[in-house]
């Protein structure tokens, strides 16, 4: 597709900012292949399988490629096969606060929301509770800062969430990653926060742990390796015989995986 360079430079320039990039496979690619086809391409964006899913519904649905535009208030602003890219643009000026879900909020919440855009969390809910505090007799003032209260709220509890399944598959690499984040600037002050900061500290102590911190890291190293590899046949042994090596570890467990999905 000749598209596809313009859509990474897109994502390299805003992702993370408000912008979100699906690239739907319809054509029956598997999951390798379509992962090796970004590999091969630089693309760092998300690719999800159609499957079963059907865009019948929606003009040119079925033509590729095709894109939509989907505007911060939850509308198709566009769709066709080109100059989706001033849309894009013009719909991202729109979002103030990048992430709050809420493109507008009374005055004397634009300090909180502003907070909550730039990542400071725990200042942005300190910000909302102080003006609720003093004006909470206004409806709109007491509306918009329980929402901002409560979107922080979220951000933790997500965050919570994805730590302990990460540590109930013993992929204690991604525990450690998130905890990381609930413990750091955007959460601090908060009682998450804390108390996160204290379980990554006992985590990187654990003598299991640190073995499974050791088996992920070298398992990264394989992956990395097998990324140059061309041959799918080393690719799948390099992953088999790290499996074998770290044999009784969750990262040996999604290297056998790994090395289950790759063809030959």
């Amino acid at each position: 597709m000749k598209a596809l360079p313009s859509i990474q430079a897109l994502w390299t320039k805003h992702g993370g900012k408000g912008l979100h990039i699906f690239l739907v496979e319809s054509q029956g690619g598997t999951l390798e292949d379509i992962t090796q086809y970004a590999k091969d391409r630089g693309l760092t964006f998300p690719m999800p399988i159609r499957n079963g899913s059907s865009f019948e519904n929606y003009q040119g649905g079925n033509g590729l490629p095709y894109a939509f535009v989907i505007g911060p208030d939850n509308k198709v602003v566009w769709q066709g096969r080109s100059g989706y890219e001033a849309v894009i643009d013009a719909q991202l000026k729109r979002i103030k606060y990048p992430g709050l879900g809420k493109l507008d909020v009374v005055k004397d919440l634009e300090k909180s929301a502003t907070l909550f855009g730039t990542g400071e969390f725990a200042k942005a809910a300190e910000e909302a509770a102080k003006v609720k505090e003093k004006k909470g007799d206004d409806a709109a003032v007491a509306a918009d800062a329980d929402y901002i209260i409560a979107r922080v709220d979220a951000r933790a509890a997500t965050l919570r969430a994805k730590i302990d399944a990460a540590k109930g598959a013993k992929r204690y690499h991604e525990a450690v990653k998130h905890l990381e984040v609930l413990s750091g600037k955007g959460f601090k002050g908060m009682a998450a926060a804390t108390e996160a900061e204290a379980e990554l500290k006992e985590l990187k102590a654990d003598k299991e742990v640190k073995e499974e911190l050791k088996a992920w890291d070298a398992l990264a190293k394989v992956v990395e390796a097998n990324e140059k590899e061309k041959n799918a046949g080393v690719r799948k042994k390099n992953l088999e015989s790290f499996a074998k090596k770290n044999e009784g570890t969750a990262a040996a467990e999604e290297a056998a995986k790994l090395a289950g999905e790759i063809k030959g």
